[in-house]
């Protein structure tokens, strides 16, 4: 049984967001910060993302041994995150522990050490992290596709950076950033699980009270989408595809009955595309459907990974299915999407690491708590008209985009293929 989230507002304006676990013997916490590749510029390319790493080297009083040192010897788990437009730094401990995990997390990321040869040892390790991602189809080919579909956006920038913008960054750059996005009004502290508020309170006040209320509020604007052909030429064993068109973004009142769409279509493994391209055709070895949100855009996306020869027909009978959705979804499918759906939500609800992050995701980026109920019932009134017209207005064939990574075909064999 959990208790109702507790929001604490600090007279700077930071917020920390607590939610008690009853029967709980562990604390998950952690610091989520409106810092991410969509909010920085072409040349500042993947700063956030290397602020994420040097705050691990060290602070003025604890080394990266240190910090490495304290989290083992109180068998806690510490790891951090950047996203496209988050960053985060948690922590998983025991109940006991949570004060000194919490006090390691907020000193890194209110005195970082940052020095010159740290800096130069993490870019490269930062580029080794580039080459790899670069040899891995899935990753290669989803970091193409969103930079041609948002490709006079940000949002469409790899969270990495590049070896070039990398090979850029300087202590004044990063202390720049830190400076601009690290503020309270762009940041949440969020708790759960079992632990002492008060205790866990004067700590966070003891870091973040010093800093200043900037007025830098959150706000992006809306990517503009770019439909189209990519290809990658790469000697990959098995070709990666995505195929895509325009989605919602997180506040859309459409996003419940796109994520239902999803499942029925690609994302369960008694979905459409699962079941006659994998099972029925033997086409594809994996076949899925993502619906990605963000503040302010968002696209609708099916990835196949397959060997070259079945390109071309598990394509044409991919748009065919996509084709016949709006009008042959039944009230069957739509029903077992809804409990698949609220299942896999409450299920992930028993985890207290992944209530503290909804909770701290939820209150930075929609700026407040969003209960299960809410939820719950969100999927639950979508209706089977709801389905049909967003389905519709989704699947545009002149917005679509096509992103193949590995022996490739021709731009005009593929433009051949979407037109039938």
């Amino acid at each position: 049984m959990s208790e109702k989230a507790k929001i604490i507002t600090l007279d700077n304006g930071l917020r920390i967001i607590t939610q008690k676990v009853e029967g709980a013997k562990t604390c998950s916490l952690g610091v989520w910060i409106a810092s991410g590749s969509a909010y920085e510029m072409p040349e500042t390319s993947g700063t956030s993302h290397f602020i994420e790493h040097i705050l691990f080297r060290g602070t003025e009083t604890r080394s990266a041994l240190d910090i490495a040192v304290e989290m083992d010897e109180i068998g806690g788990i510490l790891n951090a995150y950047t996203a496209k437009e988050i960053t985060c730094f948690y922590a998983h401990t025991l109940s006991e522990h949570a004060p000194k995990a919490l006090d390691i997390i907020c000193d890194m990321i209110m005195n970082p050490k940052m020095s010159e040869d740290d800096i130069e040892l993490e870019k490269g390790v930062i580029k080794e992290e580039i080459a790899l991602y670069k040899d891995s189809p899935e990753d290669l080919c989803a970091d193409t596709f969103y930079r041609n579909i948002w490709k006079s956006n940000m949002l469409g920038a790899n969270i990495l950076g590049t070896e070039e913008t990398v090979s850029t960054v300087t202590k004044e750059s990063l202390s720049a950033h830190l400076k601009k996005f690290y503020v309270p009004e762009r940041m949440v502290i969020s708790i759960g699980g079992s632990f002492d508020e008060e205790t866990a309170i004067e700590i966070c006040k003891k870091y973040f009270n010093g800093l200043k209320n900037t007025g830098f509020v959150i706000s992006l604007n809306e990517a503009e989408y770019s439909a189209g052909i990519t290809r990658i030429k790469k000697n990959f064993m098995q070709n990666q595809v995505i195929i895509g068109f325009p989605g919602v973004c997180l506040t859309d009142k459409r996003r419940e009955a796109e994520l239902l769409i999803s499942s029925i279509l690609g994302a369960a493994s008694s979905s459409r595309l699962f079941q006659h391209l994998r099972e029925k055709l033997g086409l594809v070895y994996s076949i899925d459907s993502f619906s990605v949100s963000y503040l302010k855009s968002g696209v609708f996306t099916i990835g196949m990974g397959l060997n070259q020869k079945s390109e071309k027909q598990a394509i044409i009978e991919t748009l065919k299915i996509i084709s016949d959705f709006c009008n042959g979804v039944t009230e069957k499918e739509l029903a077992r999407a809804k409990e698949q759906a609220v299942a896999g939500f409450v299920m992930d609800l028993e985890s207290i690491s992944s209530r503290t992050s909804r909770n701290g995701r939820n209150l930075l980026l929609y700026g407040r708590e969003i209960t299960e109920d809410e939820v719950i019932n969100n999927i639950r009134s979508v209706t089977m008209e709801d389905i049909r017209k967003t389905a519709d207005e989704i699947f545009d064939f002149s917005k679509i985009s096509l992103c193949v990574a590995g022996k490739v075909k021709s731009e005009k064999t593929y433009k051949e293929i979407l037109s039938i």
